[in-house]
């Protein structure tokens, strides 16, 4: 949250930062989840109104936490729990939307609890952010040392879980699913009880070969009433039977000449022959040490149990893992890279109604997003807030944002530029307001060096190391000085106790500039009713800017698009345009060559038409084809645009900033839209083997059994535009076995996507999407491949996958 600030008061300055009392009290790791298990008294928020006093306590055996309400109804089940693996951030103080509620209805920092004589301050507060849907849990200690303890743990544990290894969180996993069957919590299930939760996961299997199974794997002869159970550890041995792999079977019997173990030097001709991986004898010894279930690894040998689990971990990714580190060059201008770029950031929802969310700032960062969009207006109590204009969606204020999402997670996960896109519909008094939270809260971090001429180009990635910079119209340069010397003399008289000058003469004609010089033709706000956007426009003759503001605004200035001869002429390479999409595709379609070029040395920024008021996307691949380097989605609206999306961005360590094509880069003309003839043609041979546990659509009921196929997808340059699909298996989700190959000529390999997709096959409805992986042809590796499948937001959807060979030849 960003502090208030009492009118003509100057601001506190921040509290220094000290070492929390929990770090220095605690002698070790341990000390601290000690203290976790013994439990603590805390008040979850819901509102200023609505506080909750229950007593937490960690779990660490099944490394969950378990919390219990002070008053239920003897109905209702007491115990409830909340897993480790679904926890996604633990954040200390008020940074979630609850908490920036709650502090905007406050004038100070301390809130009297209703149902409680202690008060709390923001030192006390945490809050955990849980699940694929990113809500928050949040929570107020009865002291300092109380949230600092439970913050420090739960971190650590979050860390370590996530640095498991997949076989290991994938018997996790399996816990989970028995835990969850386990309904009256005895420890164990009885045979029907495994039979019922092996359904749900999506397995069809005779009850006869289940009973056998289930002998097998009943070692301890437990019991549930007169009935034979297995415990957890029997459970995922009972499971781990279930499993054959007739496809992983034949290639380990083919590179082990038919023997029971494999050995180091065999696991080597494999990697090396089939899997192009150019391994050491000492690689190879390693693997079968880390995979190897049994004994055998202590004689260096692999047994089919440990080339299974081999071939379903990381070191097969279909991804290659050079491309998850940053691996291209850096140092060339912006210009040259494709920026991940969202539209409407502050939106969880559509653009009429939907709530706007500090939230999702934070969201599209974690995900690697570059450039953010900041939508400002003015706020009713003198603070500037982002919202869509002229619209329902809800209001967060401009302050928030920046102190509670683009500070602290800013480089977070990416140390390269970050863009804030300023759509500023805020008066001179307020974008002050902006420009004073943008320098106190951000510092340094804010890039506001002037624009270096000389230099004839823009600088590159590197050079704007860990800074954000403004994108937003400016005044010129001589209005800008002109502004900034009168409000160094309005300063001065108000140091000399003369009285100042009225508000409304803060700002003349000199922080005026012409809409027709700045930014697109096309308002951003066009979601807004057709008729109040057309009164809005008429209307909208000069903008005023405020000096302060303009002045942060330098690398990245928001300009009017004239033409492309114009552009080329004026050389002014620290301007952009936007493009609405209409605008955009008639480029596309009438200019595509010129694009290309106008791309070569300036930033375009290419955002969703105003009519998707649903928060729908464009496609952004013909925008990337010719060059576009911002090209704006709605990250909240899942589908095939945020699929090729997370393709394209993927790659080069997700840091969201990708080299574009070098025809796209080179000094000779390129027209994406022209035939581009066979000089760089290769032909992907894809064969889709097998999947593992593919997942049931949402709202199956326990009988249901999936039919799943395979689509694949290619787009890139439109000579390459293809859907190839496998034929359907019937009944099992749980290890279709396809051996389908699929043939699939590449004419541009540089521009090229492929999105493999699980569908569920429906006789009479729609054919659901079970999972996918979109990936950019330069980043497949070759040989035996395993893919892990995603749902169409980006999250994993562990353990389920496909298995696939993939084989190129150049043509």
């Amino acid at each position: 949250m960003c502090p208030a600030v009492t009118a003509g008061q100057p601001t506190a300055p921040p509290r220094t930062k000290r070492r929390p009392k929990a770090v220095e009290r605690s002698k070790s790791v341990e000390d601290v989840i000690g203290f976790l298990k013994k439990g603590s008294l805390l008040w979850k928020v819901k509102s200023l109104s609505k506080w909750y006093r229950r007593k937490y306590t960690l779990d660490f055996e099944h490394l969950k936490i378990n919390y219990e309400p002070s008053h239920k109804p003897v109905c209702v089940e007491r115990n409830t729990t909340l897993d480790i693996s679904d926890i996604h951030d633990v954040r200390k103080g008020w940074k979630t939307d609850i908490f920036n509620r709650i502090a905007s209805k406050v004038e100070k920092r301390i809130v009297k609890l209703p149902s409680s004589p202690p008060l709390v301050d923001e030192r006390n507060c945490f809050s955990i952010i849980i699940g694929i849907n990113k809500s928050s849990l949040d929570l107020v200690a009865p002291d300092e040392h109380v949230c600092d303890m439970w913050v420090r743990g739960l971190q650590h544990l979050v860390a370590v879980v996530r640095s498991l290894e997949q076989e290991k969180n994938y018997d996790r996993w399996l816990k989970r699913q028995f835990q969850s069957a386990d309904k009256d919590n005895n420890g164990v299930l009885d045979f029907d009880e495994c039979v019922d939760l092996i359904k749900q996961l999506n397995i069809q299997l005779d009850k006869q070969t289940a009973k056998k199974l289930f002998q097998a794997a009943d070692t301890d002869k437990r019991t549930k009433g007169d009935q034979p159970a297995l415990d957890e550890r029997e459970f995922v041995t009972f499971y781990h039977s279930l499993l054959k792999r007739p496809d992983l079977e034949a290639i380990f019997q083919r590179y082990s000449n038919g023997e029971l173990l494999m050995t180091s030097e065999e696991l080597a001709d494999f990697l090396r022959g089939e899997q192009k991986m150019n391994v050491t004898s000492d690689f190879c010894r390693e693997m079968i040490e880390t995979y190897e279930p049994s004994e055998s690894k202590l004689a260096g040998l692999l047994s089919h149990d440990g080339f299974q689990m081999f071939m379903s971990s990381k070191q097969v990714h279909i991804f290659n893992p050079e491309h998850s580190m940053v691996y291209q060059d850096m140092e060339q201008p912006m210009t040259h890279y494709f920026i991940a770029s969202s539209h409407n950031t502050y939106l969880l929802g559509n653009q009429l109604t939907g709530m706007s969310s500090v939230e999702a700032y934070i969201i599209a960062l974690q995900k690697g997003c570059r450039c953010v969009e900041l939508d400002c207006w003015d706020g009713d109590d003198g603070e500037p807030v982002i919202y869509h204009g002229y619209t329902l969606t809800s209001k967060i204020r401009f302050c928030d944002v920046i102190s509670d999402a683009i500070k602290p997670y800013a480089f977070q996960y990416s140390e390269y530029p970050l863009i804030l896109s300023i759509e500023n519909h805020c008066s001179v008094h307020q974008q002050a307001r902006m420009a004073h939270h943008l320098k106190s809260i951000l510092g340094d971090m804010l890039f506001v060096t002037p624009v270096d001429e000389s230099l004839g180009k823009m600088p590159s990635p590197k050079h704007f190391h860990k800074k954000i910079l403004l994108k937003a119209k400016k005044l010129p340069s001589d209005k800008e000085k002109q502004g900034l010397q009168a409000l160094t003399q309005k300063v001065g008289a108000m140091m000399d106790g003369k009285k100042s000058p009225r508000p409304s003469t803060e700002c003349d004609e000199s922080c005026t500039v012409d809409e027709s010089e700045s930014d697109n033709s096309e308002p951003e706000t066009g979601s807004a009713p057709e008729e109040l956007t057309a009164k809005h426009d008429k209307k909208k003759k000069k903008k005023m800017i405020a000096p302060a503001l303009s002045v942060l605004v330098n690398y990245i200035k928001a300009v009017h698009f004239h033409s492309f001869e114009q552009s080329q002429l004026a050389g002014k390479w620290w301007t952009m345009s936007s493009f609405g999409e209409s605008k955009a595709l008639g480029f596309v379609a009438d200019h595509a060559a010129e694009l290309v070029e106008y791309n070569k040395h300036q930033l375009s920024r290419i955002y969703p038409s105003g009519k998707r008021q649903d928060s729908s996307n464009l496609n952004p691949v013909p925008f990337w084809n010719t060059g576009c380097q911002i090209v704006a989605l709605n990250y909240q609206t899942p589908g095939k645009p945020t699929s090729y999306n997370q393709g394209m961005f993927r790659r080069n360590g997700g840091c969201g900033y990708v080299l574009k094509p070098a025809m796209l880069r080179s000094v000779d003309r390129f027209d994406p839209t022209a035939d581009p003839g066979d000089m760089f043609r290769q032909t992907l041979k894809l064969r889709i083997i097998s999947g593992a546990y593919i997942p049931k659509p949402a709202g199956s009921s326990l009988d249901d059994i999936i039919d799943p196929y395979v689509n694949v997808y290619v787009t890139g340059h439109p000579a390459d535009e293809n859907k190839l699909k496998t034929a359907v298996v019937k009944n099992n989700g749980f290890n279709p076995v396809w051996d389908e190959l699929l043939t699939i000529p590449v004419r541009m390999p540089d521009f090229c996507l492929l999105d493999l997709v699980v569908r569920d096959h429906s006789t009479t409805g729609s054919n659901y999407i079970l999972g996918h992986y979109c990936i950019h042809f330069d980043d497949l590796m070759p040989g035996y491949r395993y893919v892990p499948l995603e749902d169409m937001e980006g999250n994993s959807l562990s353990p389920a996958s496909l298995f696939v060979h993939v084989e190129f030849s150049h043509q």
